[in-house]
């Protein structure tokens, strides 16, 4: 695969460069420290965002999320509230000091976490004695509540799907029927419309050994941090789905061809990037075809993006092919 450099999420606008200064000179020294700050309150932010995603089920990475967040935000105590079964938003887990001596003010915000336009839960944050919120810190603030928001709003949307007709129960996706009967539809309507499509073929390298090696409880989790990861690279309108396995396929509706690559780079570089809970560090390979250029219908474009990955494992493993390596294999 190609190693283009792209953002990631822990380099957010704001958290690298140089730091600017007064005009035509140097920076001021106190702005120094004040980006170094910022640095390390955003990576916490970003390292409790990927702890969450693997907080199912394992009290210790929501421990360590929490942890995480007091000290992105420098302060005595952190509460998340989450979106119930029910639908009501009720206490989920706390972190820190939130009993306090009569008479001991402290500064408080309650930031609500949305996905989209669904409320998903609460942040509630307590600061340090003696200390009120800085206009940066309110900044982090603002920048944790729609991360958190995604990642926790992406987990309940999961768990809501996991029984339901045509889902995977263990990762909650769309499940192989699914897929292909929305692969069809997507293919019948970009030609109708005259507009690109690309799929994407995706598989985790080496997974077998990973699950014999921890036990079928530990993949299974394990396929669920992967789903929300690739989830969260993805756009809403994107459709993904478990085929089986360690394997996984999105549809990109109105993506060309290059676009679709970028995308499956985009994917393969999420897992790879990702810290999981249970076995640490993954990585994937990933094939490309899109509509009309490698096929006319879904049949075919499948066929040839399961060719492409086929070539992408042959050549090595965590790269990503498309439909011109296959042609020549």
């Amino acid at each position: 695969m190609e190693r283009e450099r792209i953002r990631g999420p822990r380099e957010r606008r704001g958290d690298s460069g140089a730091v600017s200064g007064a005009r035509g000179g140097a920076a001021p020294e106190a702005a120094v420290p004040a980006q170094g700050e910022r640095r390390r309150a955003s990576s916490s932010l970003w390292s409790a965002c990927e702890a969450l995603l693997s907080a199912a089920g394992d009290s210790r990475a929501l421990q360590r999320a929490l942890d995480q967040l007091r000290e992105a935000f420098d302060c005595d105590g952190v509460a998340l509230h989450a979106l119930s079964p029910r639908g009501t938003i009720e206490p989920w887990c706390a972190r820190g000091r939130w009993r306090t001596a009569p008479g001991d003010l402290r500064d408080c915000i309650s930031v609500p976490l949305l996905r989209g336009s669904e409320r998903v839960g609460t942040l509630d944050l307590r600061a340090r004695q003696g200390k009120q919120w800085r206009p940066e810190q309110l900044g982090l603030v603002r920048t944790a509540a729609g991360a958190l928001g995604a990642a926790l709003g992406a987990r309940i949307e999961l768990q809501r799907l996991r029984h339901q007709p045509g889902r995977d129960a263990i990762t909650g996706l769309a499940d192989a029927r699914a897929f292909h009967a929305r692969l069809g539809e997507e293919v019948a309507r970009a030609r109708r419309h005259g507009v690109p499509l690309s799929i994407v073929h995706l598989d985790l390298d080496h997974f077998g050994p990973l699950n014999q090696r921890y036990g079928r409880a530990i993949g299974d989790q394990t396929l669920e941090e992967v789903a929300l990861v690739l989830k969260l690279a993805l756009r809403e309108t994107d459709v993904i789905a478990r085929l089986g396995a360690d394997a996984f396929a999105v549809v990109l509706p109105e993506t060309d061809a290059a676009m679709g690559r970028r995308c499956a780079e985009r994917l393969c570089r999420a897992v790879e990037e990702h810290g999981f809970a249970r076995i640490g560090r993954l990585s994937a390979s990933a094939g490309v075809a899109a509509c009309p250029r490698d096929g006319a219908d879904a049949v075919e474009l499948m066929h040839v993006a399961d060719r492409a990955l086929a070539v992408a494992k042959k050549s090595g493993r965590r790269r990503v092919a498309g439909a011109a390596a296959a042609s020549t294999h």
